[in-house]
């Protein structure tokens, strides 16, 4: 339980960095997932359509496939998200004499916390829009070789 507004301030902040990092773990998960499922569906379905001259649909299914695989690794790479904090910046501000007491350092730790809430809420809402063009590149690049299969 919080002994100030500061505190509680701070326990809510870093509730907020700890849930983006959740977010952000789970975006991975489902991106590799993703990129699983796109290479298993490459796998068969292209082998089977590949095995006769390549049509029109096949082409957009390869398309398709090759534009999944790049949206979801996107998602798979580092970006610039900070998720923790270490205590240097404020032990600086400590021994400049500018926080001095604990609830001036939950305030500084919040301010900072909260600056990057916004920058990384804006990188995760890019990633998650990633994920989901990298879904729908599946299911195109299925129906895609299922039609060049059936035509």
């Amino acid at each position: 339980m919080a002994q100030s507004i500061e505190q509680l301030s701070y326990e809510i902040t870093t509730g907020a960095l700890a849930a983006q990092e959740r977010a952000l773990a789970g975006l991975r998960t489902r991106a590799a997932t993703l990129l699983a499922t796109a290479s298993i569906a490459g796998s068969l379905l292209g082998t089977e359509a590949g095995r006769s001259t390549l049509n029109a649909w096949g082409i957009l299914g390869l398309a398709s496939f090759a534009l999944c695989l790049a949206s979801a690794m996107w998602v798979l790479m580092a970006h610039e998200l900070l998720l923790g904090f270490d205590g240097q910046a404020l032990l600086g501000e400590s021994d400049r004499g500018e926080t001095t007491e604990i609830s001036d350092a939950y305030r500084a730790v919040s301010s900072w916390i909260e600056r990057r809430l916004d920058l990384n809420r804006n990188m995760i809402a890019r990633l998650s829009w990633w994920l989901t063009v990298s879904s729908v590149l599946l299911i195109a690049e299925i129906v895609l070789w299922t039609i060049s299969l059936i035509g």
